[in-house]
């Protein structure tokens, strides 16, 4: 029995899963789900390291529906589990047109959250062509402000946190935590490696929830996430400087939902703001009392509601295109 005021809808089975052969030793996992004569949706996970789970789909209808989830290079169920060489945006997006043409997709629309909203968004500014409505929840544009602000401003806000982050590193390193830990964390000494790739998840893990997680972190993940992370990390998140909200324009008149928490410690509310103001055709939604993760209840009633307002929007730009 579901309460009234849940906003989530069921999740049932995946209707296909696999893995694909990608190229560079890489096979990525993926899912497909939902309705298959619904709109495509595909939907990018967080990180990076992070992976995708069924629990994503509780934001989207099913019933309307064809919902395509991937893991992500040397992420989640995708093989091998944190192979670093061929691993890039840049790869990542071929990997999703990959799977498209795998899948039998024509267009689709294209979300994600988090470092999801960095990729969904990379891959509409490379194939705009592919994308019917792009929605980004929890926008990060991976500008040098974003990273430090991940980095060291934090401590803004979790100075006790942060000490406990800083701590692992000479004093003399930490105006530096991002080169501090993506040495360690890709270093030769594989305990040091898994211990900062540990303390680098419980840190993000410690600022990403605005209200006390329905369980505690798991700190085993640490050492696989942390690897992937310092990779990007290390190579700027494979991105130029500015890259992101420079080549807004590629969208032409896309349709792009933002919906962002007021209170977003991880990827703070002027990522959202400002590629909002570059974009053509954007609908930002800043959510009061919302923070970083889309299943807390003020951003789960936003992100279900945006996930609607992206069928019909789908479904006009289908329609227009038939005729």
């Amino acid at each position: 029995m579901q309460r009234l005021d849940d906003p989530f809808f069921a999740v049932g089975p995946a209707r296909q899963t696999g893995h694909l052969e990608v190229g560079g030793g890489h096979r990525i996992y993926f899912e497909d789900s939902g309705n298959p004569d619904g709109i495509p949706i595909l939907f990018c996970h967080g990180g990076p390291g992070g992976s995708n789970s069924p629990n994503y789909r509780r934001l989207m209808d099913a019933s309307r529906c064809r919902i395509v989830q991937f893991d992500q290079r040397g992420c989640g169920n995708s093989e091998p589990r944190g192979l670093l060489t061929d691993n890039s945006l840049q790869h990542t997006l071929q990997d999703m047109e990959q799977l498209r043409q795998h899948l039998g997709i024509e267009r689709w629309v294209v979300a994600g959250g988090s470092w999801g909203s960095t990729v969904a968004l990379a891959y509409a500014q490379a194939h705009p062509e592919r994308v019917l409505v792009l929605l980004l929840v929890s926008t990060w544009l991976c500008r040098p402000r974003d990273v430090h602000w991940w980095f060291q401003g934090v401590r803004t806000l979790f100075p006790e946190l942060w000490e406990q982050f800083a701590e692992l590193v000479e004093e003399g390193e930490r105006d530096d935590l991002r080169s501090a830990y993506c040495s360690r964390i890709l270093g030769d000494d594989e305990a040091i490696a898994a211990e900062a790739g540990r303390r680098l998840y419980l840190y993000e893990e410690g600022f990403m929830h605005f209200d006390a997680p329905l369980a505690p972190s798991d700190p085993s993940r640490g050492a696989a996430y942390g690897r992937i992370f310092a990779h990007y990390a290390a190579n700027h998140f494979f991105l130029r400087e500015n890259q992101l909200l420079e080549d807004a324009g590629k969208l032409g008149d896309t349709p792009v939902i933002l919906v962002t928490g007021r209170y977003d410690s991880c990827t703070t509310p002027d990522n959202a703001y400002d590629l909002a103001r570059a974009l053509a055709n954007s609908d930002l939604r800043i959510i009061p009392g919302g923070g970083h993760y889309p299943t807390e209840r003020p951003m789960a009633l936003a992100c279900v509601q945006a996930s609607h307002d992206v069928c019909d929007l789908a479904e006009t730009r289908w329609s227009a295109a038939d005729e």
